[in-house]
């Protein structure tokens, strides 16, 4: 028999343990910058880390059952036993197990390109609140180094209350051995904007990109580069695509030598999200998408657009010729769209899988899809937002584009 002092003695310290989180989660808030959300941060932070204590619980739950060391326990059915470790387990597992379990999906995409392109595809990063750990990042670029892919396309979405010195979080992907395009979610441009609070104190030490000039990530916005692009050696050993060039067929000299060398398949373009509301596009000064539709009509290749939202495609020239591919997220609003486009019969799937109408939501939007203008493809994403646990697994998406 269990002795009752030191049961008692394990309830008071798992007790104290959860007040311990419920503190570090608090310190943790003041670093997430919660402007006016802190308690809102606070108790996401708590509910993240109050899974760790999860097996705890559920051993405790189950010895004082089944050795009846109080008279509550003892009054407990083996049932509800039974299903609180259950929702114990699967909380743990969702929100500790779940968010390591990378893996690595291959997709085959037809565009007509003049040679076989390869690129690894992530969405929805999330770094800040639950996503983005060391350990993360660093499972996230050996498994990227160890692909052969010809680039690594990030589609946004990079931030999730992330803590102030960015640089330093971010730091780990200036590791990756290939080079990285990506473009900014709307989120991602408010934190460009909020870059100080009501009382002077700044909420980020470097915007989002000054890191990725720190970290040598090509950041394209609304411009247009040539896949492939010979790659340059830096410093650290990371090899970074060189300027970005035009697509109407006059690139800079620097680009046109590489060109030789490796001639270009597909032009790969960034389709820069647009804050909602125009005081923030204001202050941002997000460009016109006229002149970044113009250079696409105009493209005489293949064409790869890279946006973090889905919905961009209606934001697209009607007649494109070739086709182009739009690599998106699949971020809940995706989501919305993808079912709202589906039920007017604007969107099908590619292949011989379910309906996905016929799928749940959660995670269940990605792969290859068919639009009037364009083909799309949705990465289902590598962080977590909102509640803190993932239903599915994070996935690097990697695409041989023919």
């Amino acid at each position: 028999m269990t002795d009752h002092a030191l049961y008692t003695l394990s309830i008071t310290t798992a007790a104290a343990l959860l007040a311990y989180i419920i503190l570090w989660s608090g310190l943790q808030t003041f670093n997430a910058n919660p402007t006016k959300r802190f308690l809102r941060i606070w108790s996401k932070l708590t509910l993240y880390y109050a899974a760790y204590t999860m097996p705890v619980w559920a051993l405790l739950l189950v010895t004082g059952r089944v050795q009846e060391v109080t008279p509550l326990l003892a009054q407990l059915s083996p049932s509800v036993v039974l299903m609180a470790t259950i929702a114990m387990g699967l909380y743990f597992y969702t929100v500790v197990v779940q968010p390591n379990c990378l893996r690595v999906q291959h997709h085959a995409v037809d565009l007509d390109l003049s040679a076989p392109l390869t690129v690894a595809v992530l969405a929805d990063l999330r770094i800040g609140l639950y996503s983005g750990k060391p350990r993360h990042i660093r499972k996230l670029v050996a498994t990227i180094n160890a692909l052969s892919a010809d680039a690594v396309l990030i589609t946004g979405d990079w931030l999730y209350y992330p803590s102030a010195d960015l640089v330093g979080q971010l730091m780990l992907f200036k590791g990756v051995n290939k080079p990285v395009y990506t473009v900014m979610s709307t989120s991602d441009l408010r934190y460009q904007s909020i870059n100080t609070t009501k009382q002077g104190q700044p909420l980020l030490k470097d915007t989002l990109a000054s890191a990725f000039d720190v970290l040598d990530i090509n950041y394209i916005g609304q411009q247009c580069t040539s896949l492939p692009l010979k790659c340059a050696q830096t410093g650290n050993g990371r090899l970074r695509a060189n300027q970005t060039s035009s697509i109407k067929g006059h690139p800079n000299t620097r680009t046109q030598t590489n060109l030789k060398d490796n001639p270009v398949v597909a032009v790969l373009c960034g389709w820069q999200d647009v804050p909602k509301q125009s005081s923030d596009a204001k202050t941002l000064q997000v460009p016109s998408k006229v002149a970044l539709s113009a250079e696409i009509a105009q493209a005489t290749k293949p064409v790869i657009i890279l946006a973090s939202r889905f919905d961009s495609i209606s934001d697209l020239p009607k007649s494109l010729q070739p086709r182009p591919l739009l690599i998106t997220g699949a971020a809940k609003a995706i989501q919305k769209n993808i079912l709202k486009a589906q039920k007017k019969q604007d969107i099908r799937r590619i292949g011989n899988q379910s309906s996905l109408l016929d799928s749940s939501r959660m995670g269940k939007q990605r792969g290859l899809y068919q639009h009037g203008s364009a083909q799309i493809f949705v990465s289902s994403g590598v962080g977590t937002r909102g509640l803190p646990f993932r239903l599915y697994r994070p996935t690097i998406d990697v695409l041989t584009i023919r």
